[in-house]
């Protein structure tokens, strides 16, 4: 030992004798000294989201029309099992005016034209029944999209439930165990050779 270490070591002596004692942890029966693991879970697990935007009427049209526009598959799941209406609900909420007053309208017209037709509420009617009434989905692209308000809600509408949708929790989960790039992994940049 060098006498430089030493006296260094004499010197740190004194400081370390007027630190004060360190209490032993204290154990409770059958636990460790660590502290104790709260429960967590999702808000999204614990409670039921409550509408605010839509009347009821509007919002069932909204989860039909998700179940159309996105239905649900062996693979994965649809915008009913991810709560796409749920989330879009939330979100026109908060978006501009003319947003919800394009939204709130077009979920009235899906409800009055399902009337006009079926007699039913458009969130009450089947797959094959609203074909005719979702017609304007199937006109040609355009790149200044179409003059009719119920045309450019159908679009809106479509685009937001399957964002909605792909970007959900429970649709992420269930394409993420079928293939790695699906979670994240594997997306690599790999240098030019």
């Amino acid at each position: 030992m060098k006498r430089r270490t030493a006296l260094r070591s004499l010197l740190a002596v004194p400081s370390v004798a007027m630190l004060p004692p360190v209490a032993p942890a204290q154990e409770v029966k059958g636990t460790s000294a660590e502290s104790p693991k709260a429960l967590m879970t999702d808000a999204e697990a614990a409670s039921d989201p409550v509408v605010r935007t839509f009347n009821e009427g509007q919002f069932s049209a909204l989860r039909k029309l998700g179940e159309i526009v996105m239905p649900a598959s062996a693979a994965a799941p649809g915008a009913s099992e991810a709560r796409a209406a749920e989330f879009l609900d939330f979100l026109i909420g908060v978006s501009p005016p003319a947003r919800v007053a394009l939204y709130k309208a077009g979920l009235d017209r899906l409800n009055a034209e399902a009337q006009q037709r079926y007699q039913k509420s458009f969130g009450e009617i089947t797959v094959e029944q609203s074909a005719p009434i979702l017609a304007p989905l199937l006109a040609p692209w355009s790149h200044r999209g179409p003059s009719d308000s119920f045309a450019r809600f159908l679009l809106a509408a479509k685009g937001d439930l399957l964002t909605a949708t792909a970007n959900s929790r429970e649709y992420i989960a269930a394409v993420s165990q079928r293939r790695r790039g699906a979670g994240g992994m594997g997306q690599y940049w790999y240098s030019v050779e």
